[in-house]
This record gives C-alpha cells, sequence and structure tokens, in this order.
C-alpha cells in the first residue's frame, strides 16, 4: 500500500481529475454507466502521479491504493485491500482467518469432477482442477460484500498493472475487476503503460480508458510558477520542447535546477540529490 508520507501536488491533469470527480459523484451526475476509468500511457508521463493525487483526494473515505508491482499473486491484492480496509475501521472479516476456514472446509468436501456454483447471477461449470479459481473467487465475494456494506462509497486505485505476470493480469481482467463492477457503488482507477481490455458489456462499458499526454507548453509554465523559479518564466517552451513535455523528465531538470545565489541542492549527509527513478515514486507529474 502507498501511503503519501507528503502533501502530494498535482501539476495539471485537470481534465483526468475532472472526470474521476464526476465518476466518484455521489449524486445522479456520476457520469452514466461509467464506473472506472483506466489511465494508459508510457513511463514517466505521470500515471502513478496522477493515481496517488486521487488517492489523496478521497483519503479518509473509504479509498484504497494497490501497487500491482509489489504483488507476486492474487491472495496478495486480496490481502493489501483488507488490511486497508481495516484499517479504516471497515468490519471486514479477518483475511488469513477467512482464506484458512475456506482450506479446511475444501479439505473437508468430496469435490466432484465438476462443480455447479450460482455467481453474479450466471451458472459455471467449473473443473475440479479450477477450484483453486473458485476458493479465491469465494475469498474475492466476500471482501467486496464487506467494502460495499461500508456507508463510504469505495474508491479503488490499481497501479502498474504492466508489472504483472500473465496469470495475475488475467485473474484482474477475468475476475477481479469484472467482480468490482458488478457492484455499483465501487469506483475503480487503473493504471499502466498497458491497460486491460474487458471481455464484454456490461463491464467494458463501464469502463474508459485514457491515454495521458505530454505536458503542453501552459502546463509547464504552470510548474515553474508554482516553483518560483523566476529565471525559467520565459524559458517554458525550451524546457517542454527539449523533455517533450514528459512529466518524470521535467521532474528531474527540475530538481537539479539552482536558481541563481541558491547552494547546490544536496543530502543533509553532503551526497548530491538525485531525481526518482520510475513512474511509480513520489514525482510531479
Amino acid at each position: 500500500m502507498h501511503e503519501p508520507a507528503t502533501p502530494h501536488r498535482h501539476i495539471d491533469r485537470a481534465e483526468q481529475l475532472d472526470s474521476a470527480a464526476r465518476l466518484t459523484a455521489r449524486d445522479e451526475d456520476r457520469g452514466g454507466e461509467r464506473q472506472a476509468l483506466f489511465f494508459e500511457g508510457p513511463q514517466d508521463i505521470g500515471k502513478s502521479s496522477l493515481l496517488l493525487e486521487i488517492y489523496d483526494r478521497h483519503a479518509g473515505n473509504g479509498v484504497y491504493f494497490v501497487d500491482l508491482s509489489r504483488t507476486a499473486v492474487e491472495h496478495d491484492v486480496l490481502e493489501q485491500l483488507s488490511m486497508q480496509a481495516r484499517g479504516q475501521d471497515v468490519g471486514v472479516p479477518g483475511y488469513r482467518t477467512t482464506r484458512d476456514r475456506q482450506a479446511e472446509q475444501s479439505r473437508s468436501t468430496e469435490v466432484a469432477f465438476t462443480n455447479v456454483r450460482l455467481r453474479n447471477s450466471a451458472i459455471q461449470l467449473l473443473a475440479q482442477g479450477e477450484d483453486r479459481l473458485l476458493r479465491l473467487a469465494a475469498l474475492s465475494d466476500a471482501l467486496l460484500e464487506s467494502l460495499v456494506a461500508d456507508e463510504r462509497r469505495p474508491v479503488i486505485c490499481l497501479d502498474s498493472f504492466e508489472a504483472c505476470a500473465r496469470p495475475m493480469r488475467d485473474w484482474l481482467g477475468r475476475s477481479l475487476l469484472p467482480n468490482l463492477l458488478s457492484r455499483r457503488e465501487v469506483s475503480v482507477f487503473l493504471a499502466g503503460r498497458s491497460v486491460p481490455s474487458l471481455p464484454h458489456p456490461p463491464y467494458s462499458t463501464a469502463v474508459q480508458t485514457l491515454v495521458l499526454p505530454p505536458f503542453d507548453v501552459e502546463a509547464v509554465q504552470d510548474w515553474i510558477e508554482n516553483l518560483g523559479f523566476a529565471s525559467l518564466r520565459d524559458k517554458a517552451v525550451v524546457i517542454q520542447r527539449s523533455h517533450g513535455g514528459v512529466p518524470g523528465l521535467l521532474a528531474e531538470f527540475f530538481a537539479c535546477h539552482m536558481e541563481p545565489g541558491e547552494p547546490a541542492p544536496g543530502h543533509p549527509d553532503g551526497r548530491p540529490a538525485t531525481a526518482t527513478g520510475d513512474d511509480g515514486d513520489d514525482r510531479e507529474g
């Protein structure tokens, strides 16, 4: 889980943040049938920063953040959500307790060659080899029912989709995301260099994918003004072009910039300052 250590200041992305605000609105202006926004773009374009801004704006109001690059298996995602829910005083059953109880029930029950289970108003025939997915789905169902029972509308932020291994990507696209979107109370935000394509309506029509563009000159100028860099106020065009408007590259440039008369930036121990290194770090943009 990411919990911002310092207030996170976001530069630009007003259009995307307006879309996010409409999606999470608590009234009829929520935005039609949309329940999810997927943010797509290359490294350093600011996907993680956008998700963190959404997270910050919903802090204390039923918001969850999972960095998928740090989750090895499906259970890790559910455990992260469960831990964060308990941290927000949401009455969810203990994840490990629920998992162990289901494992015990599975061992004590004779499993036929096929299992028939009513889920999401559709009957699915599951072979014995898919029993692990059945138990995983039951865990997911139990957790999500607890989340939506809370009076706050859950806001789920999933970062770094491209970092997932194929089994995890398949599970997210075919199971967890449809499960989330089957609950109208939930809003979902997902970011990645690539994003999942949900299989069919109504889930596919509940998602809008937004490709994040580079920052334009106006956004770079705003950034310069916010930083208070007087010597750069007339150089926004050159800076934007030389860095392609890529927020991560701009952040590195500004981190290394010194105003006339300022001491060189550095750490308290005298080491030179270094820019943050990846899209998932706390960088501007």
